[in-house]
């Protein structure tokens, strides 16, 4: 078992191995968001930009497509893919969950629903349990093919694509779906870099040479590293008057550096150290 596998109960001892662990990387957050930075200018990053209704809604109409920055890898997988017969718009929607931009008094999310694909409603019968209904997007629509589908007209329809693809279907291994894998999973790359960072970000309360501020309405600044370590810190140990805490000092009870037994009371899954257990964190 690995020495932090624990979340909820934990002993004292455990505790302070990981909170070693967790400030000392904390020193070395700015060097490693500069390592990610450059992968993720390395990787760029694909928007695909969508026609706006006179509502002010935005449709599911592709009216262009932004790719920064322009010797990324993305970029150059892009160009062969269109250079060998593939539409860019046909590879995937693009799209981010995020939050609106406010135009006035209205919300607009910059992408057809809001980003995410979702079934609008639900229906249930005992004879057939629960059915999904239509799709937000177009193109997961039930509606759009009569409902229940016919195998005999798929079977039909199915023989005569497959007849058509069998000659060609190196060709779209190696031209199309052999691309299209490797952009989706760069894409899924830049995306996991972004959330390190985000997560980096949170943890560090704008501490950190980074391109994004620390945002108050956006992170709970609780949960920022520095104040998760104080507040077990303080939950372990009775801090001093300058709220730092001091693990090594035996002191007595209720003065700082002392068991803090009141705060204690209200974890029972927080666990003090016996002797034989001191400076270990299993």
């Amino acid at each position: 078992m690995s020495s932090y596998a624990w979340i909820s109960r934990f002993r004292e001892g455990s505790w302070i191995s990981f909170r070693k662990f967790m400030l000392e990387e904390r020193m070395d957050a700015s060097s490693r968001f500069e390592v990610i930075d450059a992968e993720r200018e390395r990787i760029g990053d694909v928007q695909v930009l969508y026609k706006m209704a006179p509502n002010g809604e935005y449709t599911e109409e592709r009216a262009g497509i932004s790719i920064e920055p322009d010797n990324s890898s993305l970029a150059k997988l892009l160009q062969a893919y269109c250079a060998l017969g593939g539409n860019p718009f046909d590879i995937s929607m693009f799209m981010t969950p995020v939050d609106p931009v406010l135009l006035g008094d209205k919300a607009i999310y910059p992408f057809p629903g809001r980003g995410v694909a979702y079934m609008e409603s639900v229906s249930y019968s005992y004879d057939q349990g629960a059915k999904d209904g239509d799709s937000n997007l177009q193109k997961l629509k039930v509606s759009r093919v009569g409902g229940k589908i016919s195998l005999e007209t798929d079977a039909t329809t199915g023989s005569i694509i497959t007849r058509g693809r069998k000659w060609i279907s190196k060709e779209i291994t190696n031209k199309i779906v052999r691309l299209e894998e490797r952009i989706l999973k760069l894409c899924d790359l830049r995306e996991q870099l972004d959330q390190e960072v985000e997560d980096m970000i949170w943890a560090m309360y704008g501490d950190m040479k980074a391109d994004s501020s620390f945002e108050a309405e956006r992170f709970n600044i609780d949960l920022t590293a520095a104040r998760i370590a104080y507040r077990f810190d303080s939950t372990f140990r009775i801090p001093e008057d300058d709220y730092t805490v001091n693990f090594d000092n035996e002191a007595e009870a209720d003065n700082p550096g002392a068991p803090n037994l009141s705060a204690l009371a209200g974890y029972p899954n927080l666990i003090t150290d016996t002797e034989d257990e001191k400076n270990t964190a299993l």
